[in-house]
C-alpha cells in the first residue's frame, strides 16, 4: 500500500525578530524546488502538516497556536539545543512520506490564574506551567491534587512549575534544576521546584492541581515562558485538556536518547 504524501505549510519565525536568521538556510530551501515539487504550500487548507522551521520555542508556539489542526507538526531545529526538532541539513532529508516518520501525540495542559485583583487570566502550555518570585523571594506554595494518590504538600522557596513530558528538557532542565526526562508518549506530569525545601520533584497522573502561594511580594507566573506571564498570582489551577498536537520525528532517529543526551549536556553545562 503506498504511504500517504505530505505536503507541508511552513512556520517561519518573523523576519526581524530575534535569532530569525537562523532560519534563512530553510527559507532558501523553499525558494529552490519544494514549491515546484508540491512538498510546499502556502495554501494551509491545502496542508497535511507543518513544516517547523525554528528552536524549541517556536515549536512550543506553534503547538498552541496549531493544536487541533490534525496536521503533524516536523520541527527543522534552527536554534540551540532542538529537543523537540529534526536536525536536517539539506532539503532532499526533508520527508516526503508519512511512513518514514515516527509520530508521538501530546496533550496540552491548561491553568487558570487567579490574581490579587481579582482577574482571572487562562492560558494553554504545551511545556510547562510555573509561577514564583526572584531569587531573594521567600514564597509558601500549597499544592493539592484532585486524585487519591497525589501527594499534598507545602513547600517554601522561589518557585513552582507542572511539567508536561515535553517539558522536562530544555527549559526545566535549564532554569529550574529539574532531573526528571519523561518519554514524549507518557501519560505523566511532573512537579519540581526552585530552590525549595522539602523539594517537591515528584511524578504523577495528570489532573487538577491547585497552587496556593502566600507571599510578601507579587508572585508571577508563566505558561510556556514569557509570553504567557500572569502578576500578582494568588493561585493556579492547572488542568488536563482534550488539546492536542502530533508531532513528528525521522523514523531512523532515537530520538528519546537524543532527548536524554542532550538534558545531560544542558544539565552538566557541555553543550
Amino acid at each position: 500500500m503506498m504511504s500517504k504524501k505530505l505536503v507541508y505549510y511552513p512556520l517561519f519565525p518573523n523576519e526581524g525578530d530575534p535569532g530569525s536568521e537562523r532560519s534563512d538556510r530553510v527559507r532558501r530551501w523553499l525558494e529552490g524546488d519544494l514549491y515546484k515539487k508540491g512538498v510546499i504550500t502556502d495554501d494551509e487548507s491545502k496542508a497535511n502538516a507543518y513544516l517547523v522551521a525554528t528552536g524549541d520555542g517556536g515549536m512550543t508556539k506553534a503547538a498552541r497556536n496549531k493544536c487541533d489542526s490534525n496536521k503533524l507538526l516536523f520541527g527543522i531545529n534552527c536554534g540551540t539545543l532542538g529537543f523537540l526538532m529534526n536536525q536536517i541539513d539539506s532539503d532532499e532529508f526533508i520527508p516526503r512520506y508519512v511512513n518514514i516518520l515516527h509520530t508521538v501525540e501530546v496533550q496540552l495542559m491548561q491553568g487558570a490564574f487567579h490574581l490579587e485583583s481579582g482577574e482571572i487570566i487562562k492560558y494553554l502550555a504545551f511545556n510547562d506551567i510555573f509561577c514564583g518570585g526572584n531569587i531573594a523571594d521567600f514564597i509558601t506554595f500549597s499544592i493539592e491534587g484532585s486524585l487519591s494518590h497525589f501527594r499534598n504538600r507545602t513547600v517554601k522557596g522561589n518557585g513552582i512549575f507542572i511539567s508536561t513530558p515535553q517539558g522536562t528538557t530544555g527549559f526545566a532542565l535549564n532554569a529550574r534544576g529539574s532531573s526528571a526526562v519523561l518519554p514524549l508518549d507518557t501519560r505523566t506530569w511532573y512537579v519540581g521546584g526552585v530552590a525549595t525545601g522539602p523539594y517537591p520533584d515528584s511524578v504523577f497522573t495528570p489532573q487538577k492541581v491547585e497552587i496556593s502561594v502566600k507571599s510578601r511580594k507579587p508572585v508571577l507566573g508563566y505558561a510556556d515562558g514569557y509570553e504567557q506571564e500572569a502578576v500578582g498570582v494568588k493561585k493556579i489551577l492547572i488542568e488536563p485538556t482534550d488539546h492536542k498536537v502530533t508531532l513528528a520525528f525521522l523514523k531512523d532517529v532515537d530520538f528519546e536518547s537524543r532527548r536524554r543526551e542532550l538534558a545531560q549536556k544542558s544539565e552538566l553545562g557541555t553543550h
